[in-house]
């Protein structure tokens, strides 16, 4: 197991656009890609924008087909094209976060997850904010580099 640190950071709140998913978490990219098409068929500048991703089901708990998530994007330079179905604007909160680096293949993110709950959490003397959702910022893509070269943040909302 690689080492893990973990980071406490204050988050501003952050505005991104978003497109539902239901179902197993790792074929969120079906998503992303509706996400990609609809804003590129609208030109809107994507250039420095962060791709996001929000889970808010636990999947030890819910079934896999029906875990919901979105996949979003957090926009550098807000944009004044209309949001209409599939994607919508979400809103996610601010304040202090665990941050959690995962490197590496996006396989291995559901290990990364458990680690970040069932280890870290309950050592760290802190408490998830479970009325929001957990995200991932994904810091390169699949197309930029290897597999073993992806970068990840998870974070999770602290009380």
């Amino acid at each position: 197991m690689q080492h893990r640190d973990v980071k406490l950071l204050t988050l501003e709140p952050m505005d991104v656009l978003a497109v539902s998913h239901v179902g197993p978490y790792m074929k969120i990219g079906d998503a992303f890609y509706t996400l990609a098409q609809w804003l590129g068929e609208r030109q809107v500048r994507t250039s420095g924008a962060r791709m996001v991703g929000i889970y808010y089901d636990d999947p030890n708990q819910v079934e896999a087909s029906k875990l919901r998530s979105k996949a979003a994007i957090h926009l550098e330079q807000p944009t004044d094209v209309d949001i209409i179905a599939p994607v919508e604007k979400i809103h996610l909160r601010g304040g202090q976060h665990a941050m959690l680096l995962h490197k590496g293949p996006h396989q291995g993110l559901g290990d990364a997850w458990m680690w970040f709950y069932n280890d870290w959490l309950p050592k760290s003397g802190h408490k998830i904010d479970f009325s929001t959702p957990s995200f991932e910022i994904y810091l390169n893509t699949p197309d930029e580099v290897a597999p073993d070269d992806l970068r990840t943040e998870l974070y999770v909302r602290l009380i």
